[in-house]
């Protein structure tokens, strides 16, 4: 597979990927990708960062491989003493931080939530209307970040990371240890990198059935900020 390429962005559209930025992410044609236009439907999603000098929420558009918007993820209830905690230094670990991801209408697709934490993360995914969906848990401290889907009390699927510090690349197993998707991290350019901005290519194998589809779409948001929680783009992304 072709490394993720640096996306694009406009003055006039701050969000918006060129084609000519995107990479090639399978063999397959295009026509065999496109199912539809949708958060759902998509086989490759770009979760793409607003670049910020200071974070005090986080801001990501939701977009397809050409570019074309198909929903955003907004941080949403944050009292003005957790932003302003932000603002005056890197605390993220030690705040409860709620994700919303929305469709192209703005209308909410689904919430994800990660609450506090010392050392492991736990995100809890909801759907639109706050029915639950399942949890991503962090399973070690030490070694290379592994992550168990989970549905009803029951594991159907784990994240691996691929490295120890500053991953890439997140494969996506299912029960069976079967791959069915991945999470790429793109090479930071030096501006990106000063933003603390990150993008992520979600590459889906193959439609998947609920609750893994919501689940497999969460894991593209919380990886950075609901999982790893940290400002992780550093000089090391800006080595090959």
């Amino acid at each position: 597979m072709a490394p993720v390429a640096e996306p694009v962005h406009s003055r006039a559209s701050p969000g918006r990927i060129t084609r000519k930025a995107m990479p090639i992410f399978e063999q397959s044609s295009r026509a065999e990708r496109h199912c539809g236009g949708t958060l759902y439907t998509e086989r490759v999603l770009i979760i793409d960062q607003k670049p910020k000098l200071i974070e005090t929420s986080t801001e990501y558009a939701v977009l397809d491989e050409n570019g074309q918007r198909l929903g955003s993820v907004v941080e949403v209830g944050q009292s003005r003493l957790q932003k302003a905690t932000r603002f005056f230094g890197d605390f993220n670990n030690f705040l409860t931080h709620r994700l919303e991801m929305r469709d192209a209408s703005d209308n909410p697709a689904l919430t994800v939530t990660r609450p506090r934490k010392v050392f492991k993360s736990k995100v809890v995914v909801d759907g639109p209307v706050g029915q639950p969906i399942g949890r991503i848990v962090q399973e070690n401290w030490m070694g290379k970040k592994r992550f168990a889907l989970r549905a009803d009390g029951t594991r159907i699927g784990t994240i691996h990371a691929d490295r120890l510090f500053q991953p890439r690349r997140f494969t996506i197993v299912d029960h069976t240890d079967t791959e069915i998707a991945r999470i790429i991290r793109t090479t930071a350019s030096l501006e990106r990198a000063i933003m603390s901005a990150e993008t992520y290519a979600l590459v889906i194998d193959k439609p998947l059935r609920e609750p893994m589809a919501s689940l497999v779409l969460a894991s593209a948001v919380a990886i950075n900020t609901a999982i790893m929680q940290v400002k992780s783009t550093t000089v090391l992304d800006l080595i090959p």
